[in-house]
């Protein structure tokens, strides 16, 4: 039996708009995504996008609890367009007050009770923002949790979800777990009897192959080796100082994949619930055919499970659009629309 999150099975990320966008003026904001991008995402097929968004695009650190219309605007936009063009839409909490992903120890927000005040009235007002929303939105409270427990967070997400259920007891809620979503700390989630949760995990691996020559990893950084998928592993043993893990016989391959992926699938036929993979990607240099190769194997192996996914990102990162926001490849559209 599968445990499908219908309607959430195939999307994209619309990363570095409103969200990760550096110094990026409001000329940005209503040029980067537009209608005609949720419209060209709906006639690849997928049902859905994911939207990540930072909080300090509506909300200012000295004036918390106030929220800006002229950040909001384009939330509301966005969820327009798409129930514009019959898909739905993941509303993600990318930079919380107090959490980010990238900030590791600089985090308070697990240990700050003012933090948690904020971050749960953020959700609470968007639950009163968006009641009148149906099966079209979802929430995603937090994005890639990095921390040494699992309990406060565990603690925090209940809270908070509890606070938006008493506002909207119908609201679809995301829950992610530890050291950035991997698979391997679902586990350590608790598991809600509401069948209005659902769980989530990202997937990069191996991060050789999808990350080959990030810039912002100083071991990608350095390696200079072109990495095709399947990768041989005796080819790069130098990235890591000895075999690439979960490969086996020296090839990291389709196999390699299902074993990363075991946790997610154990996680299905112990607790009966449905699965989503919030990201999943490969970087815009490596090589096409290899990152075709690795989304089709990722996709097959999802949607067995009857896990949804949304790639990351349709523009940014990976090698859907190119930076004049021109599809570069249909091949690669046609292995992540895939459902």
């Amino acid at each position: 039996m599968l445990y499908k999150n219908e309607g959430y099975m195939a999307g994209a990320n619309l990363g570095h708009w409103i969200s990760q966008y550096g110094k990026k003026s409001h000329d940005h904001f209503r040029r980067y995504i537009t209608a005609a991008d949720i419209e060209r995402i709906a006639s690849w097929g997928m049902d859905h996008v994911r939207v990540p968004v930072d909080y300090y695009i509506f909300e200012d650190d000295d004036k918390p609890g106030i929220y800006r219309e002229d950040g909001l605007i384009y939330i509301d936009n966005c969820l327009e367009w798409c129930k514009g063009s019959g898909i739905n839409m993941v509303l993600d909490l990318h930079h919380a007050p107090g959490f980010f992903f990238g900030d590791g120890e600089k985090n308070s927000l697990l240990e700050n009770e003012a933090m948690q005040k904020r971050y749960i009235n953020i959700w609470r007002f968007f639950s009163e923002r968006y009641q009148n929303e149906g099966e079209n939105l979802t929430f995603e409270l937090l994005n890639e949790l990095v921390t040494k427990s699992s309990e406060p967070w565990n603690d925090l997400w209940v809270r908070t979800a509890a606070e938006i259920h008493a506002v909207n007891p119908s609201r679809k809620i995301i829950i992610g777990g530890n050291y950035w979503n991997s698979a391997s700390e679902l586990k350590n989630l608790y598991v809600s009897d509401n069948p209005r949760i659902i769980y989530t995990f990202h997937m990069y691996h191996p991060m050789i192959f999808t990350h080959q020559g990030a810039s912002w990893m100083e071991n990608t950084r350095r390696y200079k080796a072109v990495v095709e998928y399947p990768v041989n592993t005796e080819l790069h043993k130098d990235f890591y100082g000895g075999s690439i893990p979960d490969s086996e016989k020296g090839i990291f391959d389709k196999s390699s994949l299902e074993r990363v992926l075991r946790p997610a699938f154990k996680f299905i036929n112990k607790n009966k619930r449905p699965l989503y993979c919030g990201e999943y990607g490969v970087i815009a240099n490596a090589p096409q055919d290899s990152a075709i190769r690795w989304c089709n194997d990722l996709a097959d192996l999802l949607l067995s499970y009857g896990i949804g996914r949304a790639v990351w990102s349709y523009r940014g990162f990976s090698n859907i659009t190119d930076e004049n926001n021109n599809v570069t490849n249909v091949d690669y559209v046609k292995a992540v629309s895939k459902k």
